[in-house]
């Protein structure tokens, strides 16, 4: 099963932005979004569920600086991303 993606406007500019000035840290947003479309909860960059206001949001390491954060609804198969630059609330 296949989970379909999905992105907010901030995660489409956060991803745009990798792509024009951190090459490296693109193939590796590249990389985990393959990842989730086959398994979210599982696989490289450290995927963790957060907690307090994140609660029902994941997390996975592009660098040191910067996280994928997401939501999995399992009933719709579907995978959002919401960010893909900073540190949760940097």
């Amino acid at each position: 099963m296949m989970y379909k993606l999905d992105f907010t406007a901030q995660a489409r500019g956060d991803i745009a932005l990798h792509k024009k000035s951190n090459p490296t840290a693109y193939s590796k947003v590249e990389k985990l979004l393959g990842e989730l479309r086959e398994h979210p909860r599982t696989g490289t960059g450290r995927p963790k569920p957060l907690s307090g206001n994140r609660a029902g949001q994941w997390s996975r390491r592009i660098t040191d600086k910067h996280r994928l954060v997401y939501e999995i609804d399992d009933d719709k198969i579907v995978v959002l991303v919401l960010t893909a630059a900073g540190h949760y609330d940097d």
